[in-house]
């Protein structure tokens, strides 16, 4: 029982991240009919930059926090004036492909800048220790990113049904024409939704990193968070949690009980049965058309 539930905490911790990093997903293909295939290079990038801002540069966490999330944020919104605003009306191919050029473009600029430091950690921000809830031994950075991730849903949430921006970009999403008519500014809400996925994506990858030590392998995360936005439904920011926590749960387990190679595949196993089941994901809408 022990074991269950240290596991079941440990699964919920990182869907929370995969959640998050899935809102990012999500956020741009709402906004923009976009698949953004650098969501991972992000995770990734984000993570090794936090690195070089802690210990190469010697900032404080506090103030390095800041300064990453508002760079990544102000390069995500850069992003969505070059090189996608000039891609509006092009193919839909040709969009994606843009997103896969940013991605090898971050991953090329990575190795460059860190080639040699591959499998570094991040320094302990907080002393690890073991505590014991309810006689369940948890260590306190798991309950750490545990709580660090509730409060960041939590956030989100508040963001998007109560902030002037976050109600703009929820408009913007449903209907480009009516957002128009009401007056918002569609592009810069777009913008809005790349900065937004970058911020996420960075700290995702920072949680992550700080668990698993920081490679060009956290890349792949963003596989998992497109797995879990297509489980939870391509248009809808709860069911990207849901279904972050879905991926996450079920892929602790399958390593605990089960074994590693199986757990690297569990994630696209439940994609699979649940898009031939509900093709929308579990909360997406389900779109008719009248011929």
């Amino acid at each position: 029982m022990i074991t269950f539930v240290q596991l079941l905490i440990i699964g919920i911790s990182v869907g929370f991240i995969y959640g998050l990093i899935a809102v990012g997903f999500v956020l741009i293909y709402k906004s923009s009919q976009i698949f953004n295939f650098a969501q991972g290079e992000m995770v990734m990038f984000g993570a090794f930059l936090m690195w070089s801002f802690l210990v190469p540069l010697g900032i404080t966490p506090a103030l390095a926090i800041i300064l990453v999330l508002a760079i990544v944020g102000l390069a995500g919104y850069g992003l969505e004036r070059f090189p996608l605003r000039p891609m509006i009306g092009q193919p839909i191919l040709a969009t994606i492909m843009i997103t896969m050029g940013i991605g090898v473009f971050l991953r090329g600029l990575a190795l460059l800048l860190w080639s040699s430091n591959i499998g570094i950690k991040f320094p302990a921000i907080i002393t690890e220790k073991t505590v014991s809830i309810f006689d369940v031994p948890i260590s306190n950075v798991t309950i750490g990113i545990f709580s660090f991730g509730l409060i960041l849903v939590i956030l989100l949430s508040l963001f998007f049904n109560y902030s002037r921006t976050g109600l703009h970009m929820r408009a913007a999403a449903e209907s480009h024409q009516l957002a128009q008519s009401m007056g918002i500014r569609v592009t810069q809400a777009i913008a809005q939704s790349w900065a937004i996925a970058a911020i996420v994506a960075t700290v995702g990858g920072f949680l992550l990193g700080y668990v698993r030590g920081i490679d060009f392998g956290l890349s792949e995360i963003g596989l998992i968070a497109v797995a879990a936005a297509l489980v939870g439904g391509l248009e809808s920011f709860k069911g990207a949690i849901f279904g972050g926590l879905i991926i996450g749960v079920a892929q602790t387990f399958t390593g605990g009980y089960v074994g590693y190679g199986l757990k690297e595949v569990i994630p696209f196993i439940i994609m699979v049965l649940v898009l031939i089941f509900k093709p929308y994901g579990l909360f997406g809408l389900v779109k008719i058309e009248r011929v």
